[in-house]
């Protein structure tokens, strides 16, 4: 993943994931963050089409397990985006999504950014 070191050497980077369409009723990977290099995350989660629950999970083994729930699941109303942020070290990130409501599938979009400080 890029990074900009700016002029007082804060390391910062953001992204996104592709729109992750809810097909089954338990929880699917949307996508892994790679935060090593990073102190400051923060995920940007937007249902796009119907309520969705959603948790992000750490790993602390350069995402061999993502055993840690570092977000527990919580839900994303249609039109309301939430922001979560997460400071403790994890070496990696990653995001689930599951439909609110079994066989009421919906779409979720992911932006991050991250910053050393």
């Amino acid at each position: 993943m890029p990074g900009k070191t700016h002029r007082d050497g804060v390391l910062s980077s953001y992204g996104s994931f592709d729109d992750e369409l809810t097909t089954i009723n338990t929880y699917v990977d949307v996508g892994i963050i790679d935060g090593q290099l990073f102190r400051t995350k923060r995920v940007r989660v937007d249902a796009v089409t119907n309520n969705l629950h959603v948790k992000i999970l750490g790993s602390m083994d350069g995402g061999a397990t993502y055993d840690i729930e570092v977000v527990a699941e919580f839900t994303v109303t249609v039109g309301t985006a939430q922001i979560q942020t997460v400071t403790d070290y994890y070496t990696h990130l990653k995001v689930q999504v599951k439909p609110a409501v079994a066989d009421t599938h919906g779409t979720l979009s992911t932006d991050f950014a991250m910053a050393s400080f």
